[in-house]
């Protein structure tokens, strides 16, 4: 059992790599959309589109479902702290995920009203909400 847990937690770890990836990939890609007119603008609008729709989701499923398998597996974790404040940062990279979507949906009907900014500050949020994830998952301080 411990074998498979090990495998089951490298393919989780695997999956928030390829998900964060590609949030950070899509922010890139629709930071310069503000920048572009014409047919670059809508090649870096379905670019981010397509990036979102295979690899972004992708890898947020593969988080989601193998993370799930190990709170089965391990259940005792629901009762620890820093389990219950990793839970919330990801509810919040959920919100984030939502919100790409929604704004990659938006700008492919109104492609100029976007900011660079936006999406740099966006870009920097979903860095530094993997930075803490990652520690208190390493650190387990509660």
């Amino acid at each position: 059992m411990h074998a498979l847990r090990g495998f089951i937690l490298a393919f989780h770890i695997f999956g928030v790599i390829y998900w964060m990836g590609g949030l950070l990939m899509v922010a890139s890609l629709l930071a310069r959309v503000p920048e572009e007119v014409g047919l670059p603008k809508e090649r870096f609008l379905g670019a981010a589109r397509g990036l979102f729709e295979t690899a972004t989701n992708l890898g947020a499923a593969i988080t989601i479902v193998l993370g799930l398998l190990l709170i089965l597996m391990e259940p005792a974790v629901l009762r620890q702290g820093w389990f219950h404040a990793k839970l919330l940062l990801v509810a919040v990279l959920l919100f984030y995920h939502v919100r790409f979507y929604r704004r990659i949906m938006f700008l492919e009907d109104h492609p100029s009203q976007s900011s660079r900014r936006e999406y740099r500050v966006i870009h920097g949020m979903v860095s530094l909400l993997l930075i803490a994830i990652l520690l208190l998952v390493v650190l387990k301080p509660f």
